[in-house]
């Protein structure tokens, strides 16, 4: 006996608003019903691909309510002029949600928060446009198939059939890495529940999901707070690329006020930048209006033996700023716009001036997803198109103190090993210096070992698994968010 027919319920009215290219047609009265022929399509085909039935809502002019039923196709209702298109839509899924599987689309998230108390799944009007993507794909890929069959009889019929067919027409096909619709939807609505503003995901360079929950939007850009340290980590190997500095080179050889202190002589520029130099992390660097941030920085005690314990925060990194400006004899701010934003298609950032006019390398720049993904395409390629391959491996290496962290990036190495341990950075991080451990220490077990991630206050994510080809964005304010919980739905 077949179960219950699964409903996907839209709010037509919030779609034709979200969907920039719906939009532009709605504010021009005269175009106003290609926007609505065009969303109709779209749902007809992802109807035709999955087999669920489509009922959309609009809202309505006329006195009482009224509907229309394709042969074979949508169901859609004009509200009547009481009611609004929301309002019918959670009448529906009260009456009908309980007994059957029912999807919502909705920008409103009070409605959102309705129909998932009546037992409906709610989806934003960004995660129905990832489903008509994958819809319109599907379609494509049967028509090539039905291509291909018809290429293969005609193969057969001139001679071929003696021949040993290749495995992948013989029925077999190759594992495709692609995350699943469901897991997809899945990994959206935990992001939704926890304040996120920006999800984007992409494989092999082509976007397969992206929606910007809680009033976020494509073009909104976001603080991502120490994901600003991976950019200066790249520009840190492009000048070792170039021969400005080397990672073992004795700061205090640049900096002659160190050579003082007989434990500060011995810090090399590789420790600063992996924060394994021992200095006093100094939060005041964050503050506004400092007259000197690098001679703040410089002045710090230590408080730890140079190489033997990780001390994240930003005193190490603003120091490897001033080394930077001395080796260059200008700004260090041009150099990274010149061989590192410049080549990612990013231009200047929100770098946080002090009264000298140093930024602050620890945070600051602001960005949109799919800006921030561009760097994401960069851990893809290994470094192109900045840096070689071999420097891009001594990137992401770890150190002996935290073998997880590196230059502003975090990897997940340790995940394969059989002691490896599940934290949240951020929690850890919270932790006094002398109280944290960074042994064994990865984001996901069940996620590959080459996942790389850049991490940034209240969840602010970047995460790039060459092994799989994908890039993926978090962007949102302060909730709580495991990478754990949520790299599994993505890759289940």
């Amino acid at each position: 006996m077949p179960g219950p027919l699964s409903y996907l319920l839209v709010d037509g009215h919030s779609v034709l608003h979200a969907w920039p290219e719906l939009k532009r047609h709605q504010v021009v009265a005269s175009k106003r019903h290609l926007a609505r022929t065009e969303l109709l399509k779209r749902l007809r085909d992802y109807q035709d691909s999955s087999g669920t039935q489509v009922v959309v809502v609009f809202d309505g002019t006329q006195a009482q309510m009224s509907e229309e039923r394709e042969k074979d196709g949508l169901q859609i209702i004009y509200a009547d002029t009481g009611n609004s298109a929301d309002h019918i839509v959670e009448k529906l899924a009260a009456k009908y949600a309980k007994t059957n599987p029912m999807r919502v689309v909705s920008a409103d998230g009070m409605v959102g928060e309705t129909v998932m108390a009546f037992g409906a799944d709610w989806l934003s009007p960004e995660m129905l446009k990832t489903m008509c993507q994958g819809a319109d794909k599907e379609i494509q890929s049967q028509i090539n198939k039905l291509k291909s069959r018809r290429q293969m009889l005609a193969w057969l019929t001139l001679g071929g059939a003696g021949l040993t067919l290749p495995s992948c027409a013989s029925g077999s096909s190759p594992k495709s890495d692609t995350p699943g619709e469901a897991s997809l939807i899945k990994a959206a609505a935990y992001c939704s529940a926890r304040k996120s503003r920006a999800l984007l995901i992409q494989h092999n360079g082509r976007v397969i999901h992206e929606s910007y929950p809680n009033g976020g939007g494509q073009n909104e850009a976001n603080r991502i707070f120490s994901g600003t340290k991976g950019f200066w980590g790249l520009a840190a190997m492009v000048a070792i690329q170039d021969g400005l500095i080397r990672l073992d080179e004795k700061v205090a050889d640049i900096l002659p006020q160190w050579n003082k202190d007989p434990e500060k002589s011995t810090i090399t520029i590789e420790q600063l930048l992996c924060f394994t130099g021992g200095l006093e992390r100094c939060l005041k660097l964050h503050e506004d209006g400092l007259n000197d941030r690098n001679q703040l920085a410089m002045a710090r005690p230590l408080v730890a033996t140079p190489g033997k314990s990780f001390i994240y925060g930003p005193s190490q990194l603003q120091v490897f700023h001033e080394v930077l400006k001395r080796k260059l004899k200008k700004s260090p701010t041009s150099y990274l716009e010149k061989h590192v934003l410049s080549p990612l298609g990013l231009g200047s950032q929100r770098y946080l001036p002090d009264a000298a006019g140093n930024p602050l390398l620890a945070a600051g720049f602001v960005m949109t997803a799919r800006q921030w993904a561009k760097l994401g395409t960069l851990l893809l390629e290994k470094g192109d198109p900045v840096l070689k391959t071999s420097s891009f491996e001594k990137l992401t290496a770890g150190s002996q103190a935290n073998p997880a962290y590196s230059f502003g990036f975090w990897n997940n190495r340790a995940a394969n090993q059989a002691k490896a341990r599940e934290i949240d950075i951020e929690d850890q991080l919270e932790c006094d210096w002398n109280r944290q451990s960074w042994d064994h220490v990865c984001l996901c077990k069940d996620a590959p070992p080459d996942l790389i991630a850049c991490i940034g206050s209240s969840y602010q994510r970047l995460y790039a698994i060459p092994s799989r080809g994908l890039v993926i964005v978090r962007m949102g304010q302060n909730a709580k968010f495991s990478d754990a919980s949520f790299l599994r739905m993505v890759l289940e």
